[in-house]
């Protein structure tokens, strides 16, 4: 009873940011200055308050908060399905290193292309095309568009890899939990548009691969910190919106 009440929930949030995402993205494009703070500010805590509270609230009162830190049973099957062995009940210290090697390399390779394309005069590139009202236009939105990215990283992790599929693993079993987990991280991008949704659901599939065959929640906080660094912070940043002053 308790587990589909917590599902109810979680869906529920889901549903929420498939119906509200759009309009409240369209309401960013057309504001301008404090308007555009204020939408950054309700988003961080949207964040905090959709995405990181509810699962670690759902895991205190399943008294299972050591799932952070370990792989919860109800994901070994999907687990093992990658591995081919045994699931990775322990952290993987090789996949931990080999992953974040590639998320820190990622850092200084993507600032310096886009630091290349800005000396070339090109715009961003084609895939931030539909984000183009979301980017920071000035050093008072690069920061809390940074803050949006660990918010983001860290709460939905938490929520679509780990709690969302737990949840529904007792319904549907781990490996369906997990494909349907990753298809509502998609949906849950729909102010994206269907290209962004395709996008995020793909990303969503490398996080559950990287989450599964490693053991570490930790590493896709990681990795989907620096993806959102890298377009809500580090990009913008380069392409002189940290040297304009706040409106």
């Amino acid at each position: 009873m308790t587990n589909a009440v917590l599902l109810a929930v979680m869906l529920a949030i889901i549903l929420l940011n498939i119906v509200a995402g759009p309009r409240g993205y369209r309401l960013l494009a057309e504001a301008g200055g404090v308007g555009r703070k204020t939408f950054y500010r309700r988003m961080l805590a949207a964040q905090l308050l959709q995405f990181t509270l509810p699962p670690i609230v759902g895991l205190l009162v399943l008294g299972r908060i050591g799932a952070i830190t370990e792989l919860p049973r109800e994901l070994w099957s999907a687990s093992a399905m990658l591995r081919g062995d045994a699931p990775a009940i322990a952290v993987d210290p090789f996949l931990i290193s080999i992953f974040a090697f590639a998320v820190l390399a990622a850092i200084p390779l993507g600032s310096f292309l886009t630091w290349r394309r800005w000396r070339k005069g090109k715009g961003a590139p084609a895939y931030l095309a539909r984000l183009s009202a979301l980017l920071p236009r000035d050093r008072d939105e690069v920061l809390l568009g940074a803050a949006i990215s660990v918010a983001a990283g860290i709460g939905e992790e938490l929520f679509f890899r780990l709690f969302l599929p737990m949840l529904l693993a007792a319904f549907v079993g781990g490996i369906p939990a997990v494909v349907v987990a990753i298809l509502l991280f998609g949906l849950a991008h729909a102010y994206q548009g269907w290209k962004g949704i395709t996008v995020t659901t793909l990303i969503g599939i490398l996080f559950a691969v990287m989450y599964l065959m490693s053991g570490s929640l930790a590493i896709t906080m990681l990795f989907h910190t620096t993806i959102d660094l890298m377009t809500l912070a580090i990009r913008p940043a380069i392409r002189g919106a940290w040297r304009q002053e706040a409106v």
